[in-house]
């Protein structure tokens, strides 16, 4: 029998050697991290899910050594072990592998100092749901109750138990409460009890719904520097509440947001006050902080208009609350330049003959003038007036107009979320002045067209996205119909520069009724679990057509469709290989009866163009996209050949700010239409086009 003395050293020695052995690794890098035996998950899903990470590459070190945007080493730790394999376990069995079973093993190389880390999984066979029980709605009535049931579950008892699925279903009922009145009622607990014979998971989901409630009042709370100029009953009218109305979560958001669009308040909520509840009644109590009615605001203006990255300067100002019921007036005007990307700022204070193509800019002064109530139902009206002369690369455009658009608001639940119906008017004067020289004399052929452009339309939109800045799931739909008459009218003028005298050479005018039609679908579906990785696609659809044929039998109909009413591709929001509004038809079109090339205004009556894009989201402010664009216009969707549509390819960068993603994408023209040549053929730099954006590329 051992001596006491000895069983000490020999435990001590036990430990001592494991110590050992745990701290002799201390400095060895952690090389890779491998899977085997996982087919319902990828590896790239189980690394994101468990403690252990893999080393950098020597890339990301070195970036580490001097900058912010690298990575430091990664060392193995092996008290990480046990809580991935409890991490591992924990995901098959939220996604129905209550019996998986995970084993490690580590492999070790001296000489580099690194460890290999294997995982070993066996999954086995997954399990379906069962039988699912509610507890605790026994206060609903069997109304509310059918109600809950048909719009709220989602559960299939023929499909794999998920444990997210089961969390979105309880958010559901959760959701459900809180908008029929059960202002009390809360989720309490799930059991999951494994049927052996059935090798099903059955369910007993456990909730405590309480009374329903209704609204007894609103109360009225707000403090700031203007209260006195907005009286209680207009916060009233905009919040919408009315007593003996059910409780509703759903609508007290949407009051929110109403009353904070109309840009009074620089704080505000509404929130029920539970202490004064009485006889299944509860008040609303708004809290509201009024800011300044008047803002005088410069800015630096940055947007993609024209699908091209545009900055400049302007200054607006804002009056609220003009002549009472939150009316909002803002007049605004600004300067931008257009695609900033390719202006050669040489020739930016040159006149604007001595200007080259690159100088695009455009000047702008804007009024509009907003309300959110129409005949006291919650209806956005905004009103808005417009002066604009703009300068693009093959002509210069000067349009002023209206329109007047009705924002109504839809509820959460509905397909439609975005109906806004509009009726428009533009004027437009578009001036193309060339230079040739004929019997040695140089002339100014000087191409000026007007147009009068009344117009009607909706735009319509479903928004089932997850994220605005950075969806990883859902779709967007949108589909917008437009009707319009014009006038317009075609004036050719020469002119002898040498003697300085004019001449007319023809002036045509027509008038036709047309319609312009637009559409899209953008995707969204998310690779991994942490949605770090997303793959994106959308595809858009727009055509014009004639009605009404032309009063001019010279002039074809679809040819007096006013060139700001056709379609443009390419820039930064479009076919990123190709500058903005370069992809157009390359067909020569008889315009007012005047063979004209249509690159010098025009662009096409029918547009076709989609993307794919893979997102990578590298940390929370960087990430990088790879990208396939393809499409162009066409004058006429019978005019489409496949050997006209544009591929562009392409690696962007992104940095993503809380107000939104900026990107820089490096487009690459893999397949040129204009001269049917691939990538392959031409240097790789000749082919390439670089593109600054604000927000996704949709």
């Amino acid at each position: 029998m051992l001596k006491p003395v000895y069983i000490f050293l020999l435990i001590f020695f036990v430990c001592f050697s494991k110590t050992s052995f745990s701290q002799s690794y201390y400095d060895f890098e952690l090389s890779s991290i491998n899977f085997t035996g996982n087919n319902f998950f990828s590896s790239s899903d189980l690394l994101t899910n468990i403690e252990s990470k893999e080393t950098p590459m020597w890339l990301w070190i070195f970036l580490d050594s001097f900058t912010p945007f690298g990575d430091e080493r990664v060392y193995f730790d092996s008290s990480k072990i046990s809580i991935d394999k409890l991490a591992l376990k924990e995901l098959y069995r939220s996604n129905g592998f209550f019996n998986a079973r995970i084993t490690n093993e580590i492999v070790v190389d001296s000489a580099d100092k690194s460890i290999e880390l294997n995982y070993h999984i066996t999954e086995n066979n997954y399990l379906n749901y069962g039988k699912i029980n509610f507890f605790g709605l026994d206060s609903l009535s069997s109304y509310d109750y059918g109600r809950l049931i048909n719009e709220s579950i989602t559960i299939d008892s023929t499909k794999r138990f998920s444990e997210s699925e089961v969390q979105n279903n309880i958010g559901a009922i959760r959701i459900f409460l809180a908008n029929n009145g059960f202002i009390f009622g809360r989720y309490d607990s799930t059991i999951v009890i494994i049927d052996t014979l059935t090798q099903r998971a059955n369910l007993d989901i456990y909730f405590h719904s309480g009374g329903k409630y209704t609204i007894r009042e609103t109360v009225i709370n707000k403090s700031g520097k203007s209260i006195e100029q907005i009286n209680n009953k207009l916060i009233s009218e905009i919040a919408d509440f009315k007593p003996g109305e059910i409780y509703n979560q759903s609508k007290i958001d949407r009051s929110e947001l109403r009353l904070l669009k109309t840009g009074l308040f620089t704080t505000l909520s509404i929130n029920p006050q539970i202490k004064d509840t009485s006889n299944l009644t509860i008040p609303l109590e708004v809290s509201a902080t009024v800011g300044s009615l008047n803002e005088l605001s410069p800015e630096i203006k940055a947007d993609n208009e024209f699908s091209s990255f545009n900055i400049g300067l302007g200054i607006g100002y804002t009056r609220k609350n003009l002549f009472g019921d939150a009316r909002k007036l803002n007049l605004s005007t600004s300067f931008r330049l257009i695609d900033i990307i390719h202006l050669n700022f040489v020739d930016l204070f040159k006149s604007a003959d001595k200007r080259d193509s690159t100088y695009q800019g455009v000047i702008d002064l804007n009024l509009k003038l907003e309300q959110p109530f129409l005949f006291g139902k919650p209806i956005l009206t905004s009103t808005e007036l417009y002066l604009r002369s703009q300068t693009f690369k093959e002509y210069t455009e000067n349009t002023y107009g209206g329109a007047q658009r009705f924002d109504v608001e839809m509820p959460p639940y509905t397909f439609v979320t975005l109906l806004r119906p509009f009726i428009s008017l533009d004027v437009a004067q578009r001036e193309n002045v060339t230079k040739f020289t004929s019997d040695g004399i140089t002339y100014n052929l000087t191409e000026t067209d007007n147009s009068l452009t009344p117009g009607i339309g909706v735009e319509l939109g479903s928004s089932k996205t997850n994220d605005i800045l950075f969806p990883t799931k859902g779709s967007y739909l949108f589909f917008t119909p437009e009707l319009f008459h014009s006038k317009s009218e075609y004036k050719l003028v020469r002119k002898d520069i040498t003697n300085n005298t004019s001449q007319l050479d023809s002036t045509l005018t027509g008038y036709i009724y047309f319609y312009r039609l637009q559409t899209g679908l953008s995707s969204y579906i998310s690779i991994t679990n942490d949605n770090s990785s997303v793959f994106a696609s959308k595809i858009r659809i727009g055509y014009a057509q004639a009605i009404t044929g032309s009063e001019n039998p010279n002039i074809t109909s679809d040819r007096l469709i006013p060139p700001n009413k056709t379609f443009y591709a390419g820039g930064s929001n479009s076919i990123r290989a190709w500058k903005s509004r370069e992809l157009i038809p390359r067909d020569s079109v008889d315009y007012f009866g005047t063979t004209t090339e249509t690159n010098a205004i025009r662009g096409g009556t029918f547009w076709f163009e989609g993307s794919f894009e893979f997102r990578k989201k590298l940390s929370d402010y960087f990430g990088y996209a790879v990208f396939t664009d393809y499409g162009n216009t066409w004058n006429g969707w019978k005019e489409m050949q496949l050997k006209d549509i544009a591929v562009a390819v392409g690696l962007g960068i992104r940095v993503y700010t809380p107000i939104a993603p900026f990107r820089l994408d490096f487009g690459s023209k893999f397949y040129n239409p204009r001269d049917q040549s691939l990538i392959f053929d031409k240097k790789f730099l000749e082919s390439m086009t670089i593109q600054f954006g604000i927000g996704e590329a949709f």
